[in-house]
């Protein structure tokens, strides 16, 4: 990693000017992805650049604090120890407070050794450190997307982990990095995806078309805007990137597992010009909506396409959303939508008021965070419970693009049209349809949304059920 004034190895610590690199490289022993030692693990110590705070292990005082390269630091366990207390610690390393997430480089066997860890590993196999409560954690990040927080966060957990644990999905698929969970055999992994809706979407996928047994559970680290089902399922609305990653990997050790559901949308375009065209298939884990929202959505992504889309944050992308927002407001260029579909509960078509969105929920969070299926529900005996694992899908419409404002701050409520295991829409029209976030103009056809199967997914201990 590169700093202002030189270089950083966010592996194992090391720091060094710029011309020093090869200096550094050939001098000092860099973190093991992989080892052929049979006996126990030493550890690997650093000297210098400890942590700010860093107490000694052993007498449990300040170390580190003087000028210059001292004391040292095990890029393994974590411990700090003051140079004089060194030889009072046991030269065996434990790993530490995360040897339970942690692949041992001992256990990693390579088909053909590597130099980098940037470079794409060929995994032979992987041996169990014989630890009880073993369950090894994959993070994976894109870094190509968002405002380089993917980056800084794989940087923090290869300070505490494998480096062969800490993958980025902008060099390979997320097929690729899940093959750690093909080779652990009856051990059930632990997949950590630092994303938004799409990249989660995205891995889960993956998860389902490799098959594989057991199913990891998969935990959210949220980045960027939206992030509703790392809300519902206790991961907050946004991870600062420079947080204690410590902290995060205490978090999903405490995580239980839940069931998600997971739905197959199917869609039937109709014949153009007497041609049948091929029928498109997905899978959807949060909702899908037809009509206003699923245009702003579908105007916020083709301007972070544009080449003058230069700086990305939070801040600017939610101002895109409002100004796209209130563009629809102004414009009512989807009112009476309910003329130019045909919506179908369990085979039964609904009966629908002057509308411009419908929204198909499998969670209860929509929008950044907002209930639509429960607002203005309680105590009420007419609303059904909603849950992301009953199988069962519920069905809103929203008036316009005001009352989707009157929404996001509490103030109404949504026409609520129902539940269903099954949902059936017929578009007569061009319309823009999004699903978890990814939107496109989806030309006259036949949706049909039926349940698949399940994913298996981590829900945050702090958060009830």
């Amino acid at each position: 990693m590169v700093t202002g004034r030189g270089v950083y190895c966010d592996c194992c610590g090391v720091c060094a000017d710029r011309g020093c690199i090869k200096v550094a490289d050939r001098k000092i022993k860099c973190k093991a992805i992989t080892s052929s030692d049979k006996g126990p693990m030493k550890h690997h110590w650093v000297k210098g650049n400890l942590p700010i705070g860093a107490c000694c292990y052993v007498c449990e005082e300040e170390c580190g604090s003087e000028y210059g390269l001292v004391d040292w630091f095990c890029c393994w366990c974590q411990r700090t120890v003051h140079s004089r207390c060194r030889v009072h610690l046991e030269e065996v390393c434990d790993f530490g407070p995360y040897r339970n997430q942690l692949i041992p480089p001992s256990c990693v066997v390579l088909t053909k050794k590597r130099s980098s860890v940037r470079r794409k590993l060929q995994l032979r196999s992987v041996k169990s450190p014989g630890w009880e409560n073993w369950t090894p954690i994959i993070v994976l990040a894109n870094c190509k997307s968002g405002n380089n927080d993917g980056n800084m966060i794989l940087s923090l957990f290869r300070r505490l982990l494998n480096p062969a644990q800490v993958l980025d999905l902008g060099e390979q698929p997320p097929e690729a990095a899940l093959e750690w969970c093909s080779l652990l055999g009856n051990v059930r992994a632990t997949v950590l995806v630092a994303g938004g809706d799409g990249t989660i979407g995205w891995v889960l996928n993956s998860v389902n078309n490799l098959q594989l047994k057991p199913n990891p559970g998969v935990a959210i680290l949220p980045i960027g805007t939206g992030n509703d089902l790392s809300r519902i399922l206790g991961w907050g609305k946004a991870h600062c990137p420079d947080s204690d990653p410590g902290v995060v990997l205490q978090q999903v050790q405490n995580a239980h597992l839940v069931q998600l559901d997971r739905w197959k949308i199917e869609v039937h375009p109709y014949r153009h010009l007497g041609i049948r065209l091929p029928v498109r298939n997905m899978f959807m884990y949060n909702y899908l909506s037809v009509g206003v929202d699923a245009q702003v959505t579908l105007d916020f992504h083709r301007a972070r396409a544009s080449p003058f889309y230069i700086i990305s944050s939070r801040l600017i992308n939610k101002m895109l959303y409002l100004t796209y927002g209130t563009q629809q407001v102004m414009e009512r260029g989807f009112r009476d939508l309910e003329q130019r579909l045909e919506l179908y509960l369990d085979g039964v078509r609904a009966n629908l008021p002057s509308i411009e969105s419908v929204v198909v929920l499998n969670i209860p969070s929509w929008g950044a965070g907002v209930h639509l299926w429960s607002m203005g529900a309680a105590g009420s005996e007419d609303v059904a419970p909603q849950s992301y694992s009953d199988g069962k899908l519920e069905v809103v419409a929203l008036y316009s693009s005001f009352h989707i404002a009157q929404l996001q701050v509490g103030l109404s409520q949504p026409h609520r049209v129902g539940q269903a295991s099954c949902v059936q829409i017929k578009l007569k029209d061009r319309i823009p349809v999004q699903v978890d976030g990814e939107p496109w103009e989806q030309h006259p056809a036949e949706l049909n949304i039926t349940f698949h199967n399940q994913a298996t997914v981590l829900k945050c201990a702090e958060v009830g059920e």
